[in-house]
């Protein structure tokens, strides 16, 4: 194989079909990129099985060590190794992301379906980021007072802004 990915826009699918799905052959997978709406990647099911594959497999070997009940510096560290954000949360934290992660991997293994997973990170990456930030954290943590704090805008979500 040659590369790993490669970018063309999409209406070079529309367009030409069959020459843009051969360039598979050299690339494992294609970014189609659209207008105003999210990317989507095209790949083979050989590809998309593989990986499936080794996720599920990743998640298994991940499940079954720490089953092992490894010392807790050993889970952290590992955990604090591959994201490093976690040093900003509180210690009983750290310890939730761990078993949450490990939860939702596990059964989102089973189902072949990474984005719970992916949802798991993002939170607590979100988590760790109002606690790096003191002023931040102070805000979300004061006490309300009740008062009207005016109107809220509703949110653009991109891609619908023009509807």
């Amino acid at each position: 194989m040659g590369t790993v990915s490669d970018s063309v826009p999409f209406s070079e699918l529309i367009q030409h079909p069959r020459e843009t799905t051969l360039r598979l052959d050299e690339a494992e997978t294609l970014r189609l990129v659209r207008r105003n709406q999210p990317d989507l990647m095209l790949a083979t099911v050989e590809r998309a099985e593989r990986d499936a594959e080794v996720y599920d497999v990743t998640t298994r070997l991940l499940v079954g060590i720490i089953a092992q009940e490894p010392s807790r510096e050993v889970l952290r560290s590992s955990l604090t190794g591959v994201f490093a954000w976690t040093r900003f949360l509180p210690d009983g934290a750290v310890d939730e992301v761990l078993a949450e992660l490990v939860d939702v991997a596990r059964a989102s293994a089973e189902i072949r379906n990474l984005r719970p997973v992916a949802q798991v990170i993002v939170e607590w990456q979100h988590t760790a980021e109002i606690y790096a930030d003191p002023e931040f954290h102070r805000m979300l943590n004061r006490e309300f007072s009740g008062e009207d704090l005016g109107p809220v805008e509703v949110p653009v979500v991109p891609g619908e802004e023009d509807e």
